[in-house]
Parts: C-alpha cells; structure tokens; sequence
C-alpha cells in the first residue's frame, strides 16, 4: 500500500507541478471568476511578479516530485534486489 501511495504523491506533485508553472501564463488565469468578486485582489493576481511567483512554486513542487521519483526507484531496486 506505501508504494502505491508514494505513486500517487509522485503523480500529484508532477501533476499540481505542471498546473502550477503554465496556467498563471494562460488565458485562463485572466478570466478567473475569483477575481470578479473579489477585485481588489486583481491588479495582485495579474501582476507579472506575483505570477512568475506561482509558476516557481510549481518549478520547485516538479524538483520534489524528481526526488520523490528518484528515492522511490531507489528503495525499489533494494527491494527488489536478488538474494543468493
């Protein structure tokens, strides 16, 4: 069950990792119906610092997702490992 969970934690952070570097960049960060009602939050959320922001957010959340990769191959060759 741990080595499925860890599949899944690797999947997510690629996952969230990749949302999180492309979307603020996108139309779909623009046209945010957040942002309608809460406004005064816009000229925030469209700045170029802030999203350059999240996308290193998700740059950093891909490098904990390589890691996480690389320890799981890791404990899974040792595991795996034949006795004689």
């Amino acid at each position: 069950m741990s080595r499925l969970l860890a599949v899944a934690f690797i999947l997510f952070c690629f996952e969230v990792g990749v949302f999180l570097v492309f979307v603020p960049w996108s139309g779909l960060w623009d046209s945010n119906l957040l942002l309608d009602y809460i406004s005064f939050l816009r000229p925030l959320v469209l700045h170029q610092g802030f999203r350059a922001g999240v996308s290193i957010l998700g740059a950093i959340d891909i490098l904990i997702g390589f890691i996480e990769l690389r320890y799981f191959l890791k404990t899974f060759r040792v595991a795996n490992r034949p006795t004689v």
